[in-house]
């Protein structure tokens, strides 16, 4: 359940960014899976 949940934020933040830089839907990702993962891991894991 919770790889669904990431897959789906993984493509719903690509789709975004690519609509709002480009305005073009292309099939590859601007947005990797390992930069989506270390985006939610900083907003989730607080700094020392």
């Amino acid at each position: 359940m919770f790889a669904v949940l990431l897959y789906n934020i993984w493509r719903l933040t690509d789709f975004l960014l690519k609509a709002g830089v480009d305005g073009e839907i292309e099939y590859a990702p601007v947005l990797t899976v390992g930069e989506c993962v270390e985006l939610l891991a900083s907003a989730l894991i607080p700094p020392d």
